[in-house]
């Protein structure tokens, strides 16, 4: 509903917070973008609707839109970039959230 509500001319839609890459082209409609997130690879939230989000790796995400010439294609890349994802668990562990320390390590909330 909310993507009928956009501007006909309206092509790409970016969106974030949902921790997860996606990339959907909706025929007739725009595309939206997802890259995931920056070192969050998996939450779990219980604000209602409760909800898990997961990566199922522990990169951290970012994306790049080039924008098409007229009459061509726009060109979407989400990118995965290690990091040191062993030291920010470790972390989580030292402040007694190991369920943190697995979501950093795996991209999942459980095992």
């Amino acid at each position: 509903r909310r993507l009928a509500a956009l501007d006909p001319a309206c092509r790409i839609v970016l969106c974030a917070h949902s921790h997860r890459s996606e990339l959907i082209r909706i025929p007739d409609g725009p595309v939206v973008f997802n890259p995931g997130s920056i070192g969050c690879p998996a939450y779990g939230d219980d604000t209602p609707p409760a909800h898990v989000s997961e990566q199922g790796s522990p990169h951290a995400r970012y994306g790049i839109v080039e924008l098409g010439e007229p009459g061509r294609p726009d060109r979407f890349a989400a990118i995965a970039v290690d990091y040191d994802h062993e030291a920010a668990a470790r972390q989580a562990e030292q402040a007694g959230q190991p369920e943190w320390a697995h979501a950093l390590r795996t991209g999942f909330m459980s095992g």
